[in-house]
């Protein structure tokens, strides 16, 4: 692989990082201001269209074979709202890592690669 698709590579993944953690922050920021007043299906479909994102950086990764969309399912009841916003938060934090993990640079993601 060239240095300069690499280095594009390398870009859309910081970029594809800091769009996610922004997504998990204003969905936890959301979720805490009160009893299900929000609409969790926003967040989901934001989280589905990164992670085909995700997916055409990372065509030949079989750990990308371990995320799934996750439906968005329209509801009134806080209970099924958390339990979405819930999915999107622990699936959310997992691609994160893959993509911290990804970058290798200690620097950058505070991991030391392998």
């Amino acid at each position: 692989m060239s240095q300069s698709v690499n280095d594009s590579l390398n870009e859309d993944r910081k970029v594809l990082l800091g769009m996610l953690r922004t997504l998990l922050n204003d969905l936890q920021t959301i979720q805490q201001l009160g009893a299900g007043y929000y609409d969790s299906g926003s967040f989901i479909d934001r989280y589905n269209k990164l992670l085909q994102v995700a997916r055409d950086i990372f065509p030949s990764s079989r750990l990308m074979e371990t995320f799934s969309p996750i439906e968005s399912v329209r509801t009134v009841d806080p209970v099924d709202k958390m339990k979405m916003t819930q999915k999107v938060l622990i699936e959310g934090g997992q691609l994160i890592s893959l993509i911290r993990s990804s970058l290798g640079s200690k620097s950058e993601t505070g991991i030391v690669p392998e």
